[in-house]
């Protein structure tokens, strides 16, 4: 199974945050501290639908209510507003407590965005629409005001690496950070996190095969099962 699938972050405290800021942001909704829709936006690979699908994981109490609803579906239902107050009526009365909309890679939607927002304004704290993009400026202005717009930019090497350092360890194989670190720079440019677990994925395939490791610049190691 690829590191990406196995090791990925099982609630929102596994996540690597881009910042600080960004780490207290999302925790202020996980917690009901802030309240609303957002927009989670970046590039490809910086974690946004992990976090989504994390953070109303944890508002829904473990069974959040989500309609599974593309975005083109959704649109195109002949009464927006009365659909999403039933299906949130009755997300109400279970443990979700509210319905939530996950909709990914929205700038993609273009057609009757104004019955998107009249609806989720009908429905008030019953709905609670988290949204994905790489492009935040292709999603409707009107939207985006109705929305707290978080980005979560690139992920650099070295914030990688811990989790590539617990991927690697998990499967029996110890090598020094340095080491990891390089090999991980290959993709700095990306700054991307698949492209991370890619490493991983090819380190303990030659570990396994019993290959060298790729060559880096440092010291020779021994490669050391743990």
């Amino acid at each position: 199974m690829k590191c990406e699938i196995k090791y990925a972050p099982k609630n929102l405290d596994e996540v690597i945050y881009p910042s600080a800021e960004v780490q207290r942001r999302i925790k202020g909704y996980a917690t009901g501290q802030l309240s609303g829709h957002i927009i989670l936006h970046g590039s490809n690979g910086t974690g946004k639908t992990t976090v989504a699908n994390l953070l109303v994981n944890e508002l829904g109490n473990g069974q959040p209510h989500i309609d599974r609803c593309d975005a083109d579906e959704l649109l195109a239902k002949p009464d927006l507003k009365i659909y999403l107050k039933q299906v949130a009526a009755y997300a109400a009365m279970t443990e979700s407590e509210k319905l939530f909309l996950v909709l990914n890679e929205f700038d993609n939607a273009k057609k009757n965005l104004s019955k998107f927002w009249t609806a989720l304004d009908a429905c008030g704290d019953g709905v609670m629409a988290v949204i994905t993009t790489n492009e935040p400026m292709d999603i409707h202005k009107s939207i985006r005001s109705r929305c707290d717009v978080i980005e979560l930019p690139g992920i650099t090497p070295t914030a990688a690496l811990r989790r590539v350092q617990y991927c690697l360890k998990a499967e029996g194989l110890d090598l020094p950070d340095q080491q990891v670190l390089h090999y991980l720079k290959r993709y700095e440019r990306q700054m991307d996190f698949r492209k991370y677990f890619k490493v991983a994925d090819e380190i303990l395939y030659l570990w396994r095969g019993g290959d060298p490791m790729p060559s880096w610049i440092g010291q020779p190691t021994t490669l050391r099962v743990v």
